[in-house]
C-alpha cells in the first residue's frame, strides 16, 4: 500500500511546482498548466511544461528551477511506490492543473525506446 502521508507530500511537491510555473508566467493568458515528466531514471528525468489556452499551446515559458531536487525526489518516490504496489514501473507522468485548483495525473508505463524494464540501455551505440 502507498504510504499515504508521503504520497500526499509527493503530489503536493508536483502541485507546488506547477503552481509556481503558473505564477512565473501569470502575465500570459492561459487556462491551464500541464507538466509532463518523462524518462524517469535513477539519476535524471526530462520535463516538458506547457501552458494551454483552450487547445492552443503557448510558446516558450519560464520554468521554476529552485524546486528541481524536490521534484526529482518526488518522481523517484512515486516511481518506486507504484512499482512496489502494483508491480509496474512508471516511466513518466503528466500533471494537469486547472484554474480551480483541481488536478489530474496520468501515468506513463511505456518503456522508453532503446531501454529495457530495468532502465538499462539496450539500443544501438551511436558513432
Amino acid at each position: 500500500m502507498i504510504e499515504f502521508e508521503n504520497y500526499n507530500n509527493t503530489i503536493e511537491n508536483i502541485h507546488s511546482f506547477t503552481e509556481n510555473l503558473m505564477e512565473k508566467n501569470k502575465h500570459r493568458n492561459f487556462i491551464l498548466a500541464r507538466v509532463t515528466f518523462f524518462e524517469i531514471f535513477d539519476s535524471s528525468y526530462g520535463t516538458s511544461p506547457r501552458l494551454l489556452d483552450g487547445d492552443e499551446e503557448l510558446g516558450y515559458i519560464d520554468t521554476p528551477k529552485s524546486q528541481d531536487f524536490n521534484i526529482f525526489q518526488s518522481l523517484l518516490f512515486l516511481r518506486d511506490q507504484i512499482l512496489a504496489e502494483i508491480g509496474k514501473r512508471i516511466w513518466g507522468l503528466t500533471f494537469t492543473l486547472y484554474p480551480d485548483g483541481k488536478y489530474e495525473i496520468e501515468y506513463d508505463y511505456n518503456v522508453p525506446e532503446g531501454f529495457n524494464e530495468k532502465g538499462e540501455w539496450i539500443g544501438q551505440e551511436h558513432g
